[in-house]
């Protein structure tokens, strides 16, 4: 009954961001939406320190407020991937109109938060629809094979993994190699960049996992999830009214795309506005 109280609430007070989200199956998890304050085809959304971003089909922006989303940097560029580490972005996807960027950009990383970028590797070689990075550790999903890729050295060089089969990767950031990777919606320990997987069991399935320090965050059906000792043992902290369709993290903020809204919570998910 307290949740159901406070999600009232929330629902009143808390900005709205009218996007329909759509989970790509078809390689790896990225946000899709209809146009959003002038912006078509909002691709992802990610947390960098305390603000949230928004990559879509015309850049990168920073989300204010209802209605209220600021492009960010003057290169315009398709983002179809999105990565944050700490202070670093990485990107990928397509060239916008009048851009000297190649096609595909391959990965391009930003210093700056978005605002100038800079290559980094596999320009005109590979279009990276989703990637997730901590540290000098990146993987990387290629739309046009299907590929996932691992990189120990921020990109520089690449190795194939193989064919992706996985809807999320969460680097554990603990050991070089070690990441936390959803399976048909079953959670799995890889260690030495996925030389091997082992089952970890829990009592619901899994659609996103986000690691923060050593705490994991699982998004299940309308839940949110905490676990304090790597997914042995799980805390439901958060239950909103419909389904959570994506997640992400820094140590400032959590926030839940849930429908056709974003929530943020600065409390570890405790509470969400």
């Amino acid at each position: 009954m307290r949740e159901e109280s406070n999600l009232r609430k929330i629902n009143l007070l808390s900005a709205i961001l009218s996007i329909t989200v759509l989970m790509s199956l078809f390689s790896a998890p990225s946000i899709h939406a209809q146009s959003f304050d002038s912006v078509t085809h909002i691709h992802s959304v990610k947390v960098i320190g305390k603000k949230t971003l928004i990559g879509t089909h015309e850049g990168l922006f920073v989300y204010k407020g209802p209605n209220n989303m600021k492009p960010i940097g003057k290169e315009r560029f398709d983002i179809m991937g999105l990565a944050i580490s700490g202070k670093t972005m990485y990107a990928s996807g397509h060239p916008g109109k009048g851009s000297k960027l190649p096609e595909p950009v391959g990965l391009l990383r930003s210093d700056d938060e978005g605002i100038t970028w800079k290559n980094v590797s596999l320009q005109g070689q590979v279009d990276f629809h989703f990637l997730e990075a901590r540290g000098s550790e990146i993987y990387g999903v290629d739309a046009q094979t299907n590929m996932l890729l691992y990189s120990s050295n921020s990109g520089k060089v690449w190795r194939k993994v193989e064919p992706n089969q996985f809807s999320d990767i969460a680097i554990s950031g603990q050991k070089l190699g070690d990441s936390f990777v959803i399976q048909d919606k079953k959670l799995m320990k890889s260690s030495g960049a996925f030389a091997d997987l082992s089952p970890i069991k829990t009592a619901f399935p899994i659609s996103e996992i986000e690691t923060v320090g050593r705490s994991l965050y699982a998004s299940s059906g309308k839940s949110i999830f905490k676990s304090l000792n790597q997914g042995k043992a799980w805390k439901k902290i958060y239950t909103f009214d419909i389904e959570v369709s994506g997640l992400s993290s820094s140590n400032d903020l959590l926030v839940a795309v849930v429908g056709n809204q974003i929530f943020a919570s600065k409390d570890g998910g405790e509470s969400f506005k």
